[in-house]
């Protein structure tokens, strides 16, 4: 009978430790069970804390009680009380201290904070709660100390997550439960710490994966809305259609325009919008990759837009769900308008066969040219010895004809020369060799040429050189050519008993410039487009003078090739004006 007083408390110290180890092992997992959220998780842990403290306290009251009914004196109340109190407080499993509420000097520590922390007892006996903390965080831990000595203060708080620094530097984040005691003479604080460190990791581990997600549909969301992308997801089951994005800016559309026009959004909606002509490979592509999901998804096809046009849209997806069979029950995707681009591919495969076109058809001028050219040299030779021949000479109506062979003979020869250097030209193939030449002499030996048409056509010549002009670099023959053409073309359009004005002059960079101009007709705007096309006369097919409308494509691309241009401007009805730019040769250094 002597020993229940004994045997009483010691069975509350028991039980009090199987549910403190209880408590520590499952309340973690508990309060994850009820909460992900960081918020959460903080108040179930304040919870925590305050019942911990409150059962602490219970059980300390009944273990009061029944000291007290077991005991005979006061005495060996208190001297039970004391054994068990400090029994449950050093055999709990959570780290606990008590600290002097003024000083904040540790006044006992259990077992699990020597272990937790690294100092030995009386190493924490020598310290105080600022020990514990990094310096930045000593003016907030004192500010709340100060709180919890207040008069209105609560009996048992529980306060933040905080920082504590261990012995070998660790740190860790810990919330704490704390109430007020008396620790022999002295007031003091009981505290129960609790290891948040692995809660706190996670859940900024979690907040910061649901800012990559927000940052990552902030750039779908951009993409989408830049993209105008359509997204799409497909019941297999159901054959229901779901759409989201641009899908209806993509059509021209509002779903409730969609819907009020097309019926409820499903597969047979948009078949209904489908081209007639791309439905059907639509179709059977789709099978092929129900069939084969080898490669993902894609195709293009043409949907009508709400103004009636055809737009081209590129569709890709994947497969979503299976069941447990492998059968898709749901495909994802999205689709975009490719429509520039389908008419940017198509101009680029225009320009291919036109250019394929134009080089077939300067290869075919450069040997049907070859090959006119010996039997036409043939005609002339003929013509030229009948002419000749003294033994039988010709009477005059048969000269007069052998001239019309021989005038005919010759235009035809000049067409074919034409014709062979324009295809060279257009296929790069021409023989240019571009060395100093003067462009003062070169004028005045092509203006030596022109003379006589110029005085048949009763025309004022006007020349303008600058003295001391620096050599051009280009090729003697070829520039001698495209003067020439600037100077026919002047004379034969011009305006008879008119003007032709030559000038050759500086011009920026060190370039010089040969202007030819003339009174005459002049050229419209729409004739300045399109003067360079080769075969274009400019509506004079029907005109006196002769010509084949290559002789300024020929000269263009010629100046071209030698680095420089050819500008042309005019006043309708008065004048026109054809302008040559080459670069000057590069002075040799002396010496």
């Amino acid at each position: 009978m002597q020993e229940r007083p004994h045997r009483s408390p010691v069975v509350l110290v028991l039980a009090y430790l199987v549910v403190g180890t209880a408590w520590v092992l499952l309340s973690e997992h508990a309060a994850l069970a009820l909460t992900s959220d960081p918020r959460q998780l903080t108040l179930v842990h304040t919870i925590q804390g305050l019942l911990f403290v409150a059962m602490s306290g219970c059980l300390l009251i009944m273990l009061l009680r029944s000291l007290a009914t077991r005991a005979s004196t006061e005495d060996t109340v208190l001297h039970e009380i004391a054994v068990s109190y400090e029994q449950m407080f050093h055999a709990n499993p959570q780290p606990m201290w008590i600290y002097d509420a003024l000083s904040l000097r540790f006044l006992d520590v259990n077992g699990a904070a020597i272990a937790q922390y690294g100092w030995s007892r009386e190493e924490f006996l020598q310290m105080t709660l600022a020990d514990l903390r990094p310096p930045e965080d000593v003016p907030a831990m004192e500010a709340q100390v100060r709180a919890a000595r207040a008069p209105d203060a609560a009996g048992v708080t529980s306060s933040g997550p905080w920082r504590h620094r261990c012995k070998n530097g660790r740190e860790l984040l810990v919330r704490v439960s704390a109430h007020s005691l008396q620790f022999g003479d002295r007031s003091a604080r009981l505290c129960l710490v609790s290891d948040v460190t692995a809660q706190q990791a996670l859940a900024a581990e979690r907040e910061q994966m649901i800012a990559q997600l927000q940052h990552s549909r902030e750039w779908l969301d951009a993409a989408i809305d830049g993209g105008r992308i359509g997204l799409w997801a497909r019941d297999m089951r159901s054959d229901v259609l779901t759409l989201g994005g641009r899908w209806a800016d993509l059509l021209g559309t509002t779903p409730a325009e969609f819907n009020a026009r097309f019926g409820e959004i499903a597969t047979h909606s948009f078949e209904t919008l489908c081209h007639p002509d791309d439905l059907p490979g639509a179709r059977e592509r789709f099978r092929a990759f129900l069939r084969d999901q080898g490669q993902p998804y894609a195709d293009e096809y043409r949907l009508r837009h709400a103004d009636g046009r055809w737009v081209w849209v590129l569709s890709r997806g994947h497969v979503a769900e299976r069941d447990a069979d492998g059968r898709i029950l749901r495909m994802v995707g999205s689709f975009a308008d490719i429509t520039d681009v389908k008419a940017a591919q198509a101009a680029r495969e225009q320009q291919h066969a036109a250019e394929q076109a134009n080089a077939m058809k300067s290869q075919f001028l450069a040997r049907v040219s070859h090959e006119l050219r010996t039997p036409l040299n043939a005609v002339l030779g003929f013509s030229q010895l009948l002419r000749l021949d003294t033994a039988t000479p010709l009477h005059p109506q048969q000269l007069e004809r052998v001239d019309h062979i021989e005038r005919a003979g010759q235009h035809l020869l000049r067409l074919i020369t034409d014709l062979m250097d324009l295809s060279k030209v257009e296929v790069g193939a021409m023989d240019m060799h571009s060395v100093p030449v003067d462009l003062r002499a070169l004028a005045d030996e092509a203006l030596a040429m022109v003379a006589g048409d110029i005085a048949q056509r009763r025309m004022q010549l006007e020349r303008a050189f600058d003295p001391e002009l620096p050599p051009v670099l280009a090729d003697p023959l070829r520039l001698k050519q495209a003067v020439l053409n600037l100077l026919s073309n002047a004379i034969k359009y011009g305006a008879p008993g008119g003007t032709v004005r030559v000038t050759l002059h500086r011009a920026e960079a060190g370039a010089l410039q040969l202007a030819v101009w003339n009174t005459g007709p002049g050229l419209s705007d729409e004739q300045l487009a399109r003067l360079y096309e080769p075969f274009n006369r400019l509506g004079r097919d029907t005109g006196a003078e002769p010509g084949s409308g290559i002789g300024l494509a020929i000269s263009r691309q010629l100046i071209e090739s030698m680095g420089g241009r050819i500008d042309a401007r005019s006043q309708q009805g008065a004048w026109a004006e054809f302008t040559l730019t080459l670069r000057s040769a590069p002075v040799p250094a002396a010496g």
